[in-house]
């Protein structure tokens, strides 16, 4: 590859003062100029890359873009490459030396043999995906309006599509476009609305945490009416099984002794008494789970409610049975 490099100092007046500003940048492109054709030789083709990239930054030159043309050709970057060399034939356009004509064919022929064998990607946008502020990115660069539908020369890889909309659904994709003679497109949908936030209390209020056990919300709304009618129905049948066997112990009284007459009448009590309670704890079950079947009709659907109830056993020297504590 040709290349031509020119270091002129120029010390006339003051003009001795800023030569020796620019002099050391040009120095360090050169450096790195031939520190990237050392590594292309040693087949370091990234590396080489990197220093043609800095040196181009720190004194640009028609020759530095060829070889960075060069460069990214034999690193698989065909379109990057295709552009540098259109690039270099551009700057040598208007050449009228020698060694600037011979650099502006170079750039010409590798640029006409290069366009061939470029791969290329189109990004389609469909007529109802065209809204205000549509925005399309390629793996992060926004990809202009005026680029949409054209199927663009693009080094081969893994891409990633993005495109979005204020008020929409981000939508993304991923294509892959090989390294040569490829063509990929892909098309960008009309975009879905936003799943909108649940609206937020704007009273002030905090409502207290539910907790797994005494959570109530719609499934439990008619889960807890059923379990107290069917306690209520548990302890109804233990009354009267108790009560029976009261009015059989009773019966016992009539025969025996004193003594086991009185030990039988007071059994008996007992279990009247116990038939007693359990015939009032039956009757407040049902009575709790006929008022909350009630109230959760017309309960706000998004009501929260911590609810607790505890069945405690009451014996007395007169009563035994059952309470029914909790909150409703």
């Amino acid at each position: 590859m040709i290349h031509v490099r020119h270091l002129i100092l120029l010390a006339i007046g003051t003009g001795a003062t800023s030569t020796a500003f620019a002099q050391p940048s040009g120095a360090q492109a050169e450096v790195l100029f031939r520190s990237g054709q050392d590594l292309l030789a040693q087949g370091k083709t990234a590396e080489a890359c990197a220093a043609f990239d800095a040196s181009e930054k720190l004194d640009p030159g028609v020759s530095t873009v060829l070889n960075q043309a060069n460069c990214r050709e034999k690193n698989g970057q065909l379109a990057t490459a295709w552009g540098l060399y259109l690039e270099a034939e551009r700057q040598t356009r208007a050449a009228t030396d020698d060694a600037a004509k011979q650099l502006h064919q170079v750039a010409a022929d590798h640029a006409q043999k290069l366009e061939p064998r470029l791969s290329t990607l189109k990004i389609g946008v469909l007529a109802e995906a065209r809204v205000d502020g549509l925005e399309i990115r390629r793996d992060g660069e926004v990809v202009e309006a005026g680029a949409w539908d054209q199927a663009l020369p693009i080094d081969g890889g893994v891409y990633k599509i993005a495109a979005r909309v204020p008020g929409k659904t981000e939508w993304t994709s991923t294509v892959t476009v090989g390294g040569e003679r490829d063509a990929k497109s892909i098309e960008i949908p009309k975009l879905s609305p936003a799943a909108l936030a649940p609206p937020q209390p704007t009273d002030g209020a905090t409502r207290p945490p539910a907790t797994a056990a005494h959570s109530y919300d719609g499934q439990t709304s008619t889960r807890l009416p059923i379990v107290l009618g069917g306690v209520a129905i548990a302890l109804a049948g233990g009354a009267v099984g108790f009560d029976l066997w009261g009015n059989s112990t009773y019966d016992q009284t009539k025969q025996g002794t004193d003594a086991q007459k009185l030990a039988a009448w007071h059994s008996a009590n007992t279990k009247r008494y116990v038939a007693e309670g359990l015939g009032v704890a039956a009757l407040s079950c049902a009575g709790v789970a006929v008022w909350l079947y009630v109230r959760d009709r017309h309960a706000p659907a998004d009501e929260t409610v911590a609810r607790a109830i505890v069945l405690t056993p009451v014996v007395t020297n007169e009563r035994a049975g059952l309470a029914l504590i909790g909150s409703f």
